[in-house]
């Protein structure tokens, strides 16, 4: 699903994945891991600038599976890790 030179960046993992390397090969495209907390501030700063930006700009648009208030938070923490499967970001409100 990844277009023509395009890149996955890696954040976060739920466990093993299997990939193909003639599928990334055939479109010169890159799979990278990311550990953000090797991030300077600085760095920090800046990717959360980014996102921003992307945010702002439209050409970042982050898949929210479900809203769910903060108190609820253990209960949302279970569903993420127990629900195979699961699509988009729980995201905590107040």
């Amino acid at each position: 699903m990844v277009a023509y030179g395009g890149r996955v960046a890696v954040i976060g993992c739920r466990g093993s994945i299997e990939i193909n390397p003639r599928d990334t090969m055939a479109k010169e495209s890159c799979i990278m891991g990311v550990a953000l907390f090797f991030a300077t501030p600085a760095e920090s700063r800046q990717c959360a600038a980014l996102l921003s930006a992307g945010g702002e700009a439209g050409w970042l648009r982050p898949v929210v599976g479900s809203q769910v208030p903060l108190d609820q938070a253990p209960q949302a923490h279970h569903d993420i890790i127990q629900c195979p499967g699961a699509a988009g970001k729980i995201v905590l409100t107040m």
